[in-house]
């Protein structure tokens, strides 16, 4: 039995492995998707930019404020779109500086507390599993594979516990039993 339980703590330890060492690999991928996104961005805006640059001087802002209080539903809807592009360029720029200048964890904290779900599924939409050859992604891939270890271990304990009765089964187990038998 502890050959086999052995063997499948190995297997455990490399499917977490693997699995880990694709989240630098992800946050990659997402990173380029973000940075392709604010790159249309950009260039639509761009665009209503120049419109702002001959007639009003270059205040993107003044245009915005002419299709607000136009009379014309559509004008003051398009208005609102240039504001919404605007903004949204603000919050993936700053997300894009996030990502390409910080280390492994602290993209993992942005990404935990900042994640553009539709970028995300979009991005794990078009996914392709690799192995980063980076410190970052070794010991992402060694914790992941420590973790699910870990995780195996716990569930293999637990399921001794609920189906051996309780504390009987530490005995059992071998590994507290204090006489060695």
């Amino acid at each position: 039995m502890r050959i086999l339980t052995g063997f499948i703590d190995r297997l455990v330890f490399a499917a977490g492995v693997i699995v880990f060492l694709q989240l630098p690999h992800f946050i990659d991928q997402y990173t380029q998707r973000v940075g392709g996104f604010y790159d249309a961005e950009r260039a639509h805006l761009e665009k209503y930019q120049a419109i702002a640059d001959q007639n009003f001087g270059g205040s993107l802002d003044a245009l915005i404020e002419e299709f607000k209080t136009s009379s014309n539903n559509a004008v003051r809807q398009t208005g609102e779109q240039v504001a919404t592009t605007r903004e949204t360029m603000a919050r993936l720029r700053s997300g894009l500086d996030r990502l390409e200048s910080s280390d492994l964890l602290q993209k993992i904290t942005y990404l935990a507390t900042h994640l553009d779900y539709e970028l995300a599924k979009s991005t794990l939409r078009v996914f392709q599993p690799g192995a980063p050859f980076s410190l970052g992604a070794f010991v992402s891939g060694v914790i992941g594979g420590m973790l699910f270890s870990l995780l195996f271990h716990v569930a293999l304990r637990l399921f001794a516990y609920i189906f051996r009765g309780g504390k009987n089964c530490m005995l059992k187990l071998g590994k507290y039993n204090k006489t060695g038998i």
